[in-house]
């Protein structure tokens, strides 16, 4: 099986902060290097970083990851958008005074250390892939965080980012490596979030799921849908476009145009495609209309490129309502394919919601089938 499981390291890059700052910066205490960290990407839209604790060191913050070497430009802590069990409720002294709640800043700040299981008492703060800095009356922004982002972990000998103490940077850059997932039984390579999903999806589209152990079993599943589902119809497949679906694609790629040609028949039926990735990425969706020339299908899918894709959710929602609404279904059978390895996001990225798919599908009485990849 050649799926792929995404890890992430951080590499710590000092040369990036034009200078140390803080009283102490070369309070040992206040340093924190590779094996002091830990982090996990999961599905609930960030990552989890884990920072040991160690005599001395009171809270961390996550800043901007560069400094103005003429110190006349701020370096600005980062901030989530929105409040988040994690961090949401952690106090910040700036200016010798807290924070008022009533702001609604919510900084990337720990002084309440946790249990982990590797490194022991650790400060634990949530990265959500979005990112805002400065202030509307300054220099401000966002930024995407993913493969690549610098951030920086700013060390405070006293607890709450209290500047009245000691502190010290420790810029890093976030990378994305891969490795082959555990040896066992594909079904245990399945990743849950995308596993709970697609079958809530398969459910309330009056579908089914089918389930894919590798590139050539995806083909078969495809087969199957097809089977199951005989004589004139209308069909899109949804298919996630992003850099884990490689191999499949590869597959997908040459078979897929043969296969169609098996099953469909000569007549009564046409397909279309729409194609996901995520927000921030090449491209959201893309729409190719239906056609019912094998030809012309083949030429649409030698011009997809498999790429991005840096955190784990994926637009499938987006996918899915484009699916529906992007169409004009003429045939009384209509259905779509999801096919993909990763869940939608729990909180919408963008304007579309689990709500609006589910309405635009039973609207034009859609049924879609669900077929999940291993991670």
């Amino acid at each position: 099986m050649n799926r792929k499981l995404f890890h992430f390291f951080f590499f710590l890059c000092p040369v990036l902060l034009a200078a140390q700052t803080g009283p102490a910066p070369n309070n040992p205490n206040l340093e924190i290097v590779q094996g002091d960290t830990r982090v996990e990407e999961r599905a609930d839209g960030g990552f989890h970083l884990y920072i040991r604790k160690k005599p001395g060191l009171g809270s961390v913050l996550i800043t901007e990851s560069t400094r103005d070497p003429s110190l006349t430009s701020a370096n600005y802590a980062y901030r989530a958008p929105e409040w988040n069990p994690i961090n949401g409720d952690e106090i910040r002294i700036l200016d010798g005074e807290p924070i008022p709640k009533s702001a609604q800043i919510w900084s990337l700040i720990d002084s309440t250390p946790e249990f982990h299981s590797e490194l022991g008492e650790a400060f634990h703060i949530f990265i959500p892939y979005i990112l805002h800095y400065g202030y509307e009356t300054t220099r401000h922004g966002e930024i995407a965080v993913k493969d690549g982002t610098y951030l920086n972990i700013r060390a405070f000998s006293l607890p709450y980012a209290d500047y009245r103490g000691s502190f010290r940077d420790n810029p890093f850059v976030l990378v994305v490596a891969e490795q082959q997932p555990q040896p066992g039984p594909p079904t245990g390579n399945y990743m849950k979030e995308t596993l709970a999903a697609f079958t809530d999806i398969a459910e309330w589209g009056r579908g089914s799921m089918f389930y894919s152990t590798g590139p050539a079993n995806t083909m078969e599943q495809i087969k199957t849908v097809l089977e199951r589902e005989p004589g004139p119809k209308d069909l899109v497949i949804c298919l996630d476009t992003t850099g884990s679906m490689k191999n499949d694609f590869a597959e997908i790629k040459q078979n897929l145009v043969p296969l169609l040609g098996q099953t469909l028949g000569t007549s009564g039926w046409r397909i279309g495609m729409v194609l996901f990735k995520d927000y921030n990425e090449e491209y959201i969706t893309r729409v190719i209309p239906f056609t019912a020339d094998l030809n012309q299908v083949q030429r649409s899918l030698n011009g997809i490129n498999i790429r991005g894709g840096g955190d784990i959710p994926e637009a499938v929602y987006e996918g899915l309502y484009d699916s529906a609404v992007r169409f004009t279904w003429e045939a009384e059978k209509r259905l779509i394919i999801l096919i993909g390895d990763a869940p939608p996001h729990l909180r919408p990225r963008g304007r579309i919601t689990k709500e609006m798919v589910q309405a635009a599908v039973a609207e034009r009485n859609i049924r879609i089938h669900a077929l999940i990849l291993p991670q």
